[in-house]
């Protein structure tokens, strides 16, 4: 049974300012997420230099923020079951308010650590509570354009708009600014959020602490695992073997745990039951390891093999960005006004986004932004279809009491492919290249007419240029020798792109097989006129 909202009254106009200004707030929480999850990634070498932090050292403030970004996944909704998803969702604003502040007034390790661990437990808590409080304080058929206007903050933020910030603001003021950004829009949000009075629903739950030490070990072992398993060549390794092991040891013990042998459950009311939510969740898993990889792939092509600086590299996804976001928009309206399946165009979304990887993937040195621009919009294009119809397909039928936790367990899914993907194309990238270069150097043999010939090519261009006649023959070598490995990088990125494509050429088979595995149930339509 879906939930059930009575009708009602025509809204007034202060109704109607209250209702607005609560979305937004709830729109620049989940935009609070987006800039706390994207700063290490555009800040990292200049704070690296300011903090005096080894590279070890500054791995695990991403390790910290994401594993308990997951714990926070899967805690977070027994606190807004509990407690309301309202009260959560200010209180999480508030920590991830204080924690980006904090992070700038110390350079000491485990501040920064500490900081990042209280970043990743609001984000996920406010990312819970604010869908939760927008499927739970809107009736049914204004979800589609709703979840799609929460998708701007949520999933179009993070992949476009917040890393062009963050590059400007890295080449022109310092890292810190990345940070207190988050200062103003966490002001902002909370006072959009005083404008909800509205009441919610309430449920008395009991904390299970073992359950939730399990899920911080497991995540803590697995995030470790994605995030440095490819430096230290995975399973050569000791220790990533052995956190391997802790990780997968308590998860069995934690499904051990939920399936009946204690009292207290983590998920008490299970989302699992409903067919569409399963098929949901197996998909989320593919979006998220599409969604992060391609976004890490991107901005780190143009970065290495481009050679843009943090502000192009940055920009290059915000024509991504504005045709994602009118997407989403389109087909949040196009949903709810028409009433079909919301699962109806996430097979387009799949085949716009894999045809933009295709393209990517016959990527060259000398691409430019006015080649990588088509497929960029194509991907943009693709992840709004996909994205808006997962999210409706995946929770319009859920009782109130499930909602929380399946949208914990959902956002956890993609999380949890966004790690495989990254640091699987990540391994991938690396081998690729040492085995590319390898091909590559293996042309260049001595005594080949044409490499003589390209090295005396090079040496002349040089010494027309000053050098001295001794030295040029060197400096030639050492030309010819970054164009190898810069070529070799090319290739090595291209073949990613492409993995991103048979990825869902393997997967849709996959994804129909379990869809008939794990149950079908009949359209789900979503009503002009009220559920």
């Amino acid at each position: 049974m879906s939930r059930q909202i009575e009708p009602r009254p025509v809204p007034t106009k202060p109704e109607v300012l209250g209702t607005a200004l609560v979305l937004t707030g709830i729109v620049l929480t989940a935009v609070m997420d987006s800039i706390a999850s994207t700063a290490l990634s555009i800040g990292r070498l200049d704070m690296l230099g300011d903090i005096h932090a080894t590279t070890d050292e500054f791995a695990t403030f991403d390790i910290a923020f994401l594993a308990a970004k997951l714990t926070g996944f899967l805690v977070a909704p027994l606190f807004v079951a509990a407690l309301k998803p309202t009260p959560c969702l200010r209180a999480g604003t508030v920590a991830l308010l204080l924690a980006s502040a904090a992070m700038i007034s110390s350079a000491d390790i485990a501040w920064i650590e500490f900081c990042r661990i209280v970043q990743g437990f609001a984000g996920a808590t406010v990312l819970v509570a604010g869908q939760t409080l927008l499927f739970l304080r809107f009736p049914s058929r204004q979800q589609p354009i709703l979840q799609a206007l929460l998708a701007l903050g949520s999933v179009m933020a993070p992949t476009t708009v917040t890393p062009a910030l963050q590059g400007w603001l890295v080449d022109h003021l310092s890292w810190d600014w990345i940070f207190l950004s988050n200062v103003p829009v966490g002001i902002v949000a909370l006072v959009m959020l005083a404008a909800d009075r509205g009441q919610a629903f309430r449920d008395k739950i009991r904390i299970p602490y073992i359950q939730i030490a399990l899920v911080g070990i497991a995540a803590a072992s697995l995030t470790y695992v994605s995030q440095q398993g490819s430096r230290f060549d995975w399973f050569d390794d000791g220790h990533v073997t052995l956190l391997t092991l802790s990780g997968l040891l308590a998860i069995i013990l934690l499904l051990l745990w939920e399936l009946g042998f204690a009292p207290d459950r983590l998920i008490p009311t299970s989302p699992l039951g409903d067919p569409d939510f399963r098929f949901a969740l197996v998909v989320s898993l593919v979006a998220g390891f599409a969604l992060s990889g391609s976004a890490f792939l991107i901005p780190a092509f143009a970065l290495n093999v481009l050679a843009f600086t943090a502000t192009d590299a940055g920009t290059l996804l915000l024509p991504s960005g504005v045709i994602l976001g009118c997407t989403l928009l389109v087909a949040g309206v196009g949903i709810q006004k028409s009433g079909i399946n919301p699962l109806a165009p996430a097979p387009a979304g799949v085949v716009f986004f894999a045809t933009a990887m295709w393209f990517l993937s016959g990527s060259t040195t000398d691409s430019g932004v006015a080649d990588l621009e088509f497929p960029l919009l194509l991907r943009g294009f693709g992840l709004g279809l996909l994205f808006v119809s997962l999210t409706l397909f995946a929770f319009m039928r859920l009782p109130a009491k499930a909602l929380p936790f399946g949208i914990g367990l959902f956002d956890l899914g993609k999380q949890v492919g966004g790690l495989a993907g990254t640091g699987l194309l990540q391994t991938y990238l690396d081998r690729q290249l040492a085995y590319n270069r390898t091909i590559l150097a293996s042309h260049l043999a001595t005594g080949d007419v044409a490499l003589e010939q390209r090295l005396k090519a090079v040496a002349d261009q040089l010494g027309a240029r000053g050098l001295d006649g001794v030295v040029t023959g060197k400096a030639a070598l050492s030309v010819l020798r970054q164009a190898v490995d810069r070529q070799a990088i090319t290739i090595s990125f291209d073949e990613a792109f492409l993995a991103i494509v048979l990825l869902f050429l393997v997967a849709a088979p996959c994804l129909i097989l379990s869809r008939r595995l794990l149950g079908r149930r009949s359209a789900v339509h979503v009503s002009t006129s009220g559920v």
